[in-house]
Order: structure tokens, then sequence, then C-alpha cells
């Protein structure tokens, strides 16, 4: 984790360095403005590697001097010996001084501290703003977006940072701004500015100030330009500064310095300035997915409110809150009413405490015992290890980001969720043999000869007999397949082969008077093709007048055949099922894991099978079945061990993940939906008005089918059982899959019989931004 993080601080630095800026920040064309860098090793080891434990370095006092022996009065033979009595020196002398000295110790290798950096643990370090109202009012720190690039000398438009929804490729522009309140100088080790993309899991229930059992920081772009670092480089193709020399260079806009002092402290009464440029990168780095899946390297869009979010409002609102006898305490109490708005905007169906979120964070991070002065010295924080870091003041903008669907994606997702069909299958294969072989070695071996001792057997069920019915069904199905569909396929009728289809069975009973028996009288079939549908992404700032396609057509095939031969064709219309009403809802799902990567991309198999039962869904088909799958295989490597089934660790690894993932569903019903004859030419109220048309499909057997479109609006749903709620009170963001969660849709169509029964067909839903 710590390398992928290290790689990924490295390449998004040099990225936004590569890809210049714009004017505007809805251009997404490449700007020549800034100037390409390529930071030293110094600068890496300064900032970005810079180690969590603190050292001796310290920048604000002047190095040692010392005396140089003149030329002249050195000879030849002293030059020649000299290295070579100096490293002699070192060697025995001082050996154990440069042992034990944190500078002049040698460096361990990068892999012994990656997990030891200061960037990587900053998030864990101590507040003292969290405890401490005066060090923020003392050393304020604000970040702004721009609408442009920030130069030095021109004017900019500060934006509200929730009136974009920021996509791939596009430009974030702003400053950050840093002022020292008090008469001293405020000192500090590190102050970085980056761009952050964070997976936080929560702990269900808990409070607000519970902190979360899991962080996943899939995105961290450093700038090295804002940051403080060693050298002061050019920005611009216009500026010229001394890489080697500090002076101080103010913008005339608001008397600001846009340097960082070269001895890493605020000067007393100043304020400085530090203009950022980020660049939302096109995908994540190859390293960012164990399995290599190409869906999980894409952006995740923003889900869900981050805890952290809000609790940096609620305590920016409670550091700049103004004294109660102030005029401008008045004017907060008259504006009360005016609620912050986070980076989610709205209700997204998001799973509790958990959120994928974006933000510009800057930080000022030095030792305890340097603010002992603002803080007192009497503060816990600052007197239990005063040279222990701590963060003196922070602030986040958080962004909304909703990615759009490439086209070389888009092109490539049927073979994509091929890959994930073959992926799944290959899995199950694997695990069924492991379970197999046990069973077959717990047969044949005694069981003194067996590795491990053995479990207790589970207890055995009786064997479970099918009914009447389900025999009678199953035939009828069989007959379907064998009959119908292979007669459509000889005839050119309907080339569709049931693996080209979704497609339902159910049963069509007619139920005695006193309703406590039923008879079958024949099997229902409703079928599609096998497609995926796709809308667009509504957003909420609306700032072009581009038409967004919401609208969707599903060709419906209608089939009845009895279960019995009628020889009467009477009998047979008045047995015909009538349908009173069809409906249909979109289904979302978040999937969460609690820590393991999910080794595989998410497809609509794994979603439905079109069973028309009350467990055709996802916590059913995977989780449960791999809770079962993962029991059974555990009592065999209890009894066996984990040689003799030849079960590496990676497998049992994803078999805890799938069954141990969480789930939330989400349905919302479509108000518009309309249904035609097939033809788009005639519109029908209900599926009543369309005749069944009557085919001989052999000499015992008659089909009755009706051929329909269904037409659905999804800009216009309501969330269940709430009909009255609109579009406009929550978001469908666009479907999405990580290492550690995702969101997919499906659409479920309800067929409602005059007998109150329905019939369920689910059919796969994209929603992507276009």
């Amino acid at each position: 984790m710590e390398d992928r993080n290290k790689l990924n601080l490295r390449l998004s630095s040099l990225s936004l360095r590569r890809n210049g800026s714009t004017s505007s920040n809805n251009n997404d064309q490449d700007p020549k403005e800034l100037i390409n860098i390529l930071p030293s090793y110094q600068m890496y080891r300064s900032t970005i590697k810079k180690n969590l434990t603190p050292t001796t370095e310290d920048l604000r006092t002047a190095p040692p001097m010392y005396e140089l022996t003149p030329l002249s009065s050195c000879n030849s033979s002293i030059h020649e010996d000299y290295f070579g009595s100096i490293a002699d020196s070192l060697a025995n002398s001082h050996a154990n001084s440069l042992a034990n000295s944190p500078v002049l110790a040698p460096q361990q290798p990068d892999d012994d501290i990656d997990a030891d950096t200061l960037l990587e643990n900053s998030h864990k370090l101590k507040r003292l703003s969290s405890t401490n109202k005066e060090i923020s009012q003392s050393l304020s720190i604000n970040v702004y977006l721009t609408e442009c690039i920030g130069k030095i000398g021109e004017p900019y438009k500060i934006i509200d940072p929730l009136s974009l929804e920021l996509k791939q490729g596009q430009y974030i522009y702003g400053f950050v701004k840093i002022t020292n309140k008090t008469t001293k100088d405020i000192p500090f080790d590190s102050f970085s500015v980056q761009l952050e993309g964070t997976s936080v899991f929560g702990k269900h229930q808990k409070t607000l100030t519970e902190p979360p059992y899991h962080i996943d920081r899939f995105l961290t772009m450093f700038d090295f330009h804002a940051s403080w670092n060693d050298a002061f480089l050019d920005r611009l193709v216009t500026d010229h500064n001394d890489p080697f020399g500090y002076t101080v260079l103010k913008d005339p806009i608001d008397n600001t310095e846009v340097q960082l002092n070269v001895h890493k402290v605020f000067k007393p009464n100043t304020s400085y300035k530090k203009f950022f440029t980020f660049k939302m990168p096109e995908k994540l780095l190859d390293s960012a997915c164990n399995h290599s899946l190409i869906q999980h390297l894409q952006l995740p869009p923003t889900l869900g409110v981050s805890k952290h979010e809000v609790i940096t409002s609620l305590r920016q609102k409670w550091k700049s809150r103004p004294a109660p006898d102030s005029k401008q305490h008045q004017h907060q109490e008259h504006d009360e009413g005016h609620k912050y708005k986070y980076a989610s905007l709205t209700q997204d169906f998001a799973i509790a405490d958990t959120s994928i979120s974006y933000c510009v964070s800057a930080r000022i991070i030095g030792r305890a015992s340097g603010y002992s002065d603002l803080v007192g010295s009497t503060n816990a924080l600052t007197k239990q290890n005063p040279d222990e870091f701590v963060v003196a003041n922070e602030d986040y903008t958080y962004l909304r980001v909703i990615p759009v669907t490439k086209p070389l994606f888009e092109l490539n997702r049927s073979m994509i969720h091929q890959e994930a069909r073959l992926l799944y299958t290959n899995m199950l294969l694997k695990i069924q043999e492991a379970i197999e072989l046990g069973k077959d070695i717990l047969q044949t071996t005694p069981q003194e000869e067996r590795t491990n001792s053995p479990s207790p057997p589970p207890p055995q069920l009786p064997d479970l007999q099918p009914t009447s019915s389900n025999v009678e069904m199953a035939k009828m199905q069989q007959s379907y397949y064998s009959k119908v569909n292979q007669r459509e396929d000889q005839t050119g009728s309907a080339s569709k082969r049931p693996s080209d289809l979704y497609e339902v069975f159910a049963p069509f009973k007619k139920k005695s008077v006193f309703g406590k028996t039923s008879k079958l009288i024949g099997l229902i079939a409703i079928s599609t093709p096998r497609k995926e549908y796709k809308i667009d992404y509504i957003p909420h700032i609306k700032k072009s007048n581009k038409p967004i396609n919401t609208k969707i057509s599903i060709p419906i095939d209608i089939s009845f055949i009895f279960a019995e031969s009628q020889t009467s064709s009477a009998s047979a219309s008045t047995t015909l099922p009538d349908f009173k009403s069809v409906s249909a809802e979109v289904v979302g799902i978040t999937i969460k894991s609690k820590r393991i990567p999910i080794p595989l991309v998410i497809h609509s198999e794994m979603l439905f099978e079109n069973k028309n039962t009350n467990g055709d869904n996802f916590d059913v088909l995977i989780i449960r079945k791999f809770q079962k799958l993962s029991l059974e295989l555990a009592k065999l490597l209890r009894d066996l061990g984990q040689s003799r089934l030849g079960v590496d660790k990676q497998l049992i690894r994803d078999m805890k993940c799938l069954s141990n993932l969480s789930s939330k569903y989400t349905n919302l019903k479509c108000k518009q939906i309309s249904i035609d004859d097939g033809n788009g030419t005639d519109t029908h109220k209900n599926l009543a008005s369309i005749g069944w048309i009557k085919e001989k499909v052999s000499h015992d057997q008659i089909k009755f089918s009706k051929k329909i479109n269904v037409d659905l609006d999804l800009s216009d749903l309501s969330i269940k059982p709430a009909p009255n709620t609109t579009l406009g009170e929550f978001c469908l963001i666009p479907d999405f899959q990580t290492c550690l969660m995702a969101r997919v849709y499906y659409l479920n169509l309800d067929f409602k019989l005059n007998n109150m029964e329905k019939i369920a067909l689910k059919v796969p839903l994209i929603i992507q931004r276009s």
C-alpha cells in the first residue's frame, strides 16, 4: 500500500506539470503557461518522503562555520593522505556516534520506511486546532478555488467548489492563504497542498467523532510549487526566480507574499499565498488494483457525505464564530437558515458511514514544542511529547467529482463483462473442485491417517422431494424449450437462442372457490433480448442545453402454453391469463467490502437469474452462496489441511471477501410508463387491450403470444413507498466499481395478473455521464 501511494504521489506531480493550464476552469485543453518540472531526489526526500520521526534538522539557525587551511601551507604529501586519514578516523573513532546520529546515520532502504513517512500518516497526527480555538485565529489557513489560473498581479474570481461537477482531465485552480496574526515567528516543518481521493468506511451506528475502521486513499496528487520545498522554482514560463536564493516577492493585489520562508517560519503579521493547479487524472494507477481489473481503475464518483467533511465544516464554523456582542454575530444569527451544502449535494443512497470524497487539502505540520507559545506550555498535546509532529492548522475544500464514461471503455464494456464472467466461473470451479476433492479424501482415507483431527459431522437433513406441481412445471418448461424455441429457430421467426434472452417462467394457476387449492393451467414465459440499457446521468448543475437521454424502450415477448392440450378453442380463450398492469422500478445496489479487495467485476448474472422468486438478488446469489461454500471448505481445511486440498491463500482471501460483503438496495418507481403493440404505432393503457396471437407449434401444442414494447422515462422517479417524492430530492450517480465499493443498477419489470400474482423480469441498467 505504501509503495502504491508513493508512486501515486510522484507520478501525479509529473503528470500535473506536463499538462499545464488554460484560461478557464471548464476548458479541458492542456495549458501552456505552467513549466514542466522534474523533482529532484532531495525535494522528494524533504517533502513526500519526509520521515514521521523528527530529526535534528533545523533550518531556522545558521550552519556552523569552519576555518579553511591555507592552500600554501599544505604540501602534496598531506593532500595525498588527507582523505584516507579522515576516512580511517571516521570509521574507527566515530563509528558509534555516526550510527546513533539521526542525521548522519545511514539511510534505510525505501521499503523499510514507507510506512513512517509524514504525509502517509498526516491524518493520524494530533490536531492542535481541534482543542484550541486560539491557534486557528492566530495562524489562519484557507483554501480557495478560482475560475482561472492564478498569477501574481492579476485579479482572480473565487468560485464555489460545489458549483462544479468535475470530470477526468478537468483542471482545478486556486490558492492557499496563510496568515500569522501574532507578533512572533511561527515555525513549521512541513507545508503540503494535495488533491486527495479517499474512501472512508465507518463503524455503523457510531457517533460522528468515532474514527473509521478503514480509510483507503486511492488518489494523492502533490503540488510541489504550492507546498514547501528546498528550491524556489519557476511556476510559469514568465517567472525568473533564483532557485537557490530566497527573495520576498509580494502580490500587489492583496499584499501577500507568494514564497514561503526558507527557514520554515511564518513571519509575524504576514500573509502568504500559494497558487496551486491540479488536473483530475484519466484513471487510477495500475497498482491501485491488486487483481488488475480495468473497471477498478476508473475514477469513482463522489458518493455519500464524508464524516470528515461534516467535522471540518463544524470546526470551521466553531473557529470563525465571532463574539456574542459583535455586529457580525447578529448578522450570523439572522442568517442561521443557510445550511452548509456538502459535496454529495443530495441523497445518493450511500451505505451509512461510508463515503467516497475528493478534496484539496493544505496542512501546516510542525513540532509540538514550537507552538507552546500559542497553545500554552501546559497544554497536554505539547507537554506529553514536545518533539512529536502535530498539525498546527489545516483546511479542506471538498469537490464533487462525476467522471465521464470514456468511449474506449464503453466499446470494451462487453469484453470486460465477458472476462468477469470467466473469472467468476473459474473461481467457482476451483472451489467446487477443492470441495469434491476433500469429500473424496474423507471417504477413502481412514480417520487415523488424516492430517488434522476431524470435526464432528454436520446433522443430516431429510432429503427434500419435489412436489408434483414442481415436477409438472419442470416438464412444461422442458416442453417449451424443446418444441417452441426449437421451432422458432427453424422457421426463422425468432432467431434468439435461450442464451441470448433474459427470460422468466411462471406457472399460471386457477384457484378454487375457497382459495385453498389451485390447479396448474399452463406456463407463462416473458422474455426480452439480452441487452444492457443505458441512460444519461442527470446533473444537478445544468450549464448547457444538451439533451439528456433518460428514455428507453424494452421489447417484450409474452408467451403462454397450456399444461394439457385444449380441444376446444372456447375453453382455451376463457382460461388464458389476463394481465392487469405493468410497472417498472429502478433498483440500485450499493456494495462494499470491509477491508479485503473485491476480486471480481460484478456483472448482471451476479445480480439476478430471473427465477421469479424472493431470493433472486445479489445477497442470495453471491453473499449467501459464498458463505455456504466458505463454511463447507473451512470444515475440510480443518480436517485435511490446506496442502492436501491444494487451495492457495489468495482463493481463501477472495472467498472471505465475497462472503462478508455488505449491500444496500434502493427501489425507485418509474412514474412515466407506456405500452405499445410492438410496432410503435398504437399505445395501450394496459396489456389486456392487446390480443393474443395463436400459433400451433406441434400436433398437440398451441402457443399464445403477445409482442409489446414497454417505454420508460426514468427522469421521473419516486422513492418507494413515497409516491410524491421527486427526483430533485435524490440523485442516481453513474454506476462504478472499485476494489472496495460498487454501485450497480438494474430494471425490474413487474407484470401483474388478475389473480394478483406478479411475474418479475429483470434487465441490467447502466447510468453514465456522457
